[in-house]
């Protein structure tokens, strides 16, 4: 069982995706409810990582053309040490 809360829902599947998850789940030792949950989180950090490349694309354009953007880029490390000692 997931160590963080769970919620029971109850989902209608086609016999195809009913018989695939039985396969996996015997091959893999795994419950059918883990399989789902896995598939659910790689949904959702793919659907993450679009939208994140997609913003990515949108501010490149912007970055190789303003240069304010980019004139902090030659600082050297030391500048951000911590000073308050």
């Amino acid at each position: 069982m997931p160590k963080h809360k769970v919620q029971r829902v109850q989902i209608l599947l086609e016999p195809r995706q009913q018989a695939y998850l039985a396969r996996v789940s015997k091959k893999s030792g795994r419950s059918i409810s883990a399989l789902l949950r896995e598939l659910v989180d790689e949904k959702m950090n793919a659907s993450s990582d679009a939208s994140l490349m997609r913003a990515a694309r949108e501010l490149q354009g912007i970055y190789q053309t303003d240069n304010e953007l980019n004139a902090f880029s030659s600082l050297d490390a030391a500048d951000w040490e911590d000073r308050s000692e």
